[in-house]
């Protein structure tokens, strides 16, 4: 009897989440419509990339090391900001201890998504669908920063505030992803090919209009 199957995609904040969800639904789109390889997949949020460490074994457990999934191979998609890892500082999360920790309450596989730097930088590549979501005028010029900071700069200049990780209502919805599956396809390769997908880097690419 085959297992069925379980992917569960941790992230930092809440704004992630429902980028990523939104990505699966795209990608699916772009993939005909063909079914996920996975007969569930779900959520978790660490709340900050410092609580990757504790947060998501914790809340992995409690959620799905029960007996409800136990016939399921579990499959655990981290995805983080890569730029806090390229400080000189100490990393705020061991992932090889991490994903030990998550194997040893019965994880099968983990699979990583690196954000380079930041997922703001993913956004970001959709600058026009931000300057239009945050009804900036069309002669806007652009702050000379990036990734994070830009973002919070064009958020500022809206009379807005951004903080990372916590819900932006409309932003994601606001966001171009099939333009944006198009420049991170490399990044995401790991999750597709998860979902089953077998996909040469050129179907977002072909339904992005």
């Amino acid at each position: 009897m085959n297992r069925k199957r379980l992917l569960v995609i941790a992230t930092e904040g809440e704004t992630d989440a429902e980028f990523y969800k939104k990505v699966l639904s795209t990608i699916k789109l772009n993939n005909d419509g063909i079914n996920f390889n996975f007969d569930k997949i779900d959520f978790i949020c660490a709340q900050g990339i410092s609580g990757f460490a504790k947060k998501i074994p914790n809340k992995f457990k409690n959620k799905f090391a029960t007996v409800k999934f136990a016939n399921y191979e579990k499959i655990v998609c981290l995805c983080y900001d890569l730029d806090v890892f390229s400080l000189e500082q100490k990393p705020p999360v061991d992932r090889d201890k991490l994903e030990n920790d998550l194997k040893a309450i019965g994880v099968d596989q983990v699979i990583h998504i690196k954000a380079d730097k930041t997922i703001e930088d993913f956004f970001l590549i959709d600058i026009e669908g931000i300057k239009r979501f945050l009804r900036l005028p069309r002669r806007y010029k652009l702050p000379n920063k990036s990734g994070l900071e830009l973002l919070k700069q064009m958020f500022k200049d809206a009379s807005k505030t951004y903080f990372k990780g916590e819900r932006v209502s409309g932003l994601v919805d606001a966001l171009d992803i099939c333009l944006i599956l198009t420049k991170i396809c490399k990044q995401l390769s790991v999750l597709c090919n998860e979902l089953g997908y077998k996909c040469s880097g050129d179907k977002c690419k072909r339904n992005n209009h």
